[in-house]
């Protein structure tokens, strides 16, 4: 039922997102395109200045509103992508869509984290979309100013750190991750809060998002600096008594301040989910 729960979070998405995305990457190809031209055989930006000064300046013009428009869409992206993770859990769990999912055969785990995982793939997307875009740009004007010779060494060296590249992407994908899930959960432990009013919910929800937020940053702020000093120089000493190591082997205070921060993120997301859940089993105030 948890996989049917998720099927429906993504039949029940507008396909104006996906649209925004298509929309997104057609521009950046011809961004891309553009640019090129403006490069191709001259230095950009002399070519692109003397654009300016000639009489047909409605091409810059006209480019400079097409760059205004993809600016504007990548902004559209990120805000679309927070609206839909808001209005998803808003309207299908405390609404009237509501009275329908709370009557299905699913426990409370299971209607959290389907909605969890589908705000996760979306915000993915998202940001995938947002990187290729700009990816789509750099590859089509880089070939402009490199000839092939120098295209294929880097190719090559590509392909040389191909594995050392995709360990550290998938180290920053985890710890994308890590801080991804907190944020959404806050999002939702604070719809759960604003929804046990009968007024104002909307706007006492983001008034509880603001004040725990400003709480739990303070109180985790000290709490990152601690974790890390406290693993410090607890593996410090351990290794000086236990194995005569020296300095040198101890994992540095950037290192465990990551680590720190890993640790408090986690700790923050299970108190976000066992809000959310509690509120969701015991206080539930649909309209």
């Amino acid at each position: 039922m948890f996989w049917n729960l998720l099927k429906y979070e993504f039949k029940n998405v507008n396909k104006w997102y996906l649209g925004l995305y298509g929309i997104v990457l057609f521009l950046s190809i011809s961004i891309g395109l553009w640019l090129r031209h403006f490069a191709n055989g001259r230095n950009f930006f002399d070519r692109l200045q003397s654009s300016t000064n000639e009489a047909g300046s409605m091409t810059s013009t006209f480019f400079g509103f097409t760059m205004l428009i993809f600016s504007g869409l990548l902004v559209a992206l990120a805000i679309s992508t927070l609206f839909l993770i808001i209005r998803r859990f808003k309207n299908s769990v405390y609404e009237r869509e509501g009275y329908l999912t709370l009557t299905l055969p699913v426990n409370e785990h299971q209607i959290i984290l389907s909605k969890l995982l589908g705000a996760i793939i979306w915000t993915i997307l998202s940001t995938i979309a947002l990187f290729l875009s700009f990816f789509i740009i750099a590859l089509i004007v880089g070939t402009a100013f490199h000839t092939q010779s120098e295209i294929e060494t880097v190719v090559r060296l590509l392909g040389k750190h191909f594995w050392e590249m995709t360990g550290e992407a998938l180290k920053s994908f985890g710890y994308y991750l890590v801080v991804l899930i907190p944020n959404i959960l806050l999002i939702y432990l604070s719809i759960s809060i604003g929804q046990l009013f009968n007024e104002y919910r909307t706007a006492l929800a983001v008034v509880a998002y603001i004040v725990i937020q400003t709480i739990l940053g303070f109180i985790t702020l000290n709490l990152r600096t601690a974790i890390a000093f406290l693993t410090y120089f607890g593996i410090h000493f351990s290794l000086l008594i236990v194995a005569n190591l020296s300095v040198s082997a101890f994992p540095s205070l950037n290192t465990l301040g990551s680590f720190g921060e890993i640790v408090v993120s986690l700790l923050l997301g299970l108190i976000y989910y066992a809000g959310t859940y509690y509120i969701l089993k015991h206080k539930v105030n649909l309209q």
